[in-house]
């Protein structure tokens, strides 16, 4: 073996194990870091709300801010195909079977929560209070504890792809 292979050899393990050591393999990321991104609902204990297979997608990113939304699947289109001339019945139903907010939050790692401020939601008694989420992360999956108009319901989320 020449001394350049046996110098390039050494230079890239070098290279390597510096590069290894320097990164976060092996370490745990913290709840905020797992947090942040986009996930799809894939179930809400809640389902007299929602139906049996609501849809919902939630992005939480890295600034603090979060939008949720969950909807019915199963809910009728409005007979006239405009957003602001639904009958009573059909508004009525569009309101049962949707909730969307939005707002701020801040990450509790210790007792891995999550503390919410909903600026606005569809729900117009959460706009403006502040509201707390048990947080479980397995790989991609999310848990959040909601415990909220006098009882609590999981909510189950996947991570976008």
């Amino acid at each position: 073996m020449n001394w350049c292979q046996t110098t390039g050899t050494c230079v890239a393990t070098a290279l390597a194990m510096s590069l290894f050591s320097g990164s976060s393999a092996g370490q745990q990321k913290s709840l905020r870091d797992q947090l942040v991104g986009t996930w799809t609902l894939v179930s809400h204990q809640s389902v007299s709300m929602y139906g049996a297979n609501p849809n919902g997608v939630a992005f939480f990113d890295a600034g603090g801010r979060f939008i949720i939304t969950v909807i019915r699947s199963d809910r009728a289109k409005y007979a006239t195909n405009h957003p602001a001339k639904g009958t009573d019945e059909e508004n009525r139903a569009t309101a049962q079977g949707a909730m969307t907010y939005f707002g701020t939050y801040t990450v509790n790692e210790a007792d891995r929560s999550i503390a919410i401020h909903i600026e606005a939601s569809s729900f117009p008694n959460w706009s403006g209070t502040d509201q707390t989420r048990i947080v479980a992360i397995d790989g991609d999956r999310l848990t959040l504890t909601a415990r909220a108009l006098g009882g609590s319901a999981d909510v189950v989320w996947q991570r976008a792809k």
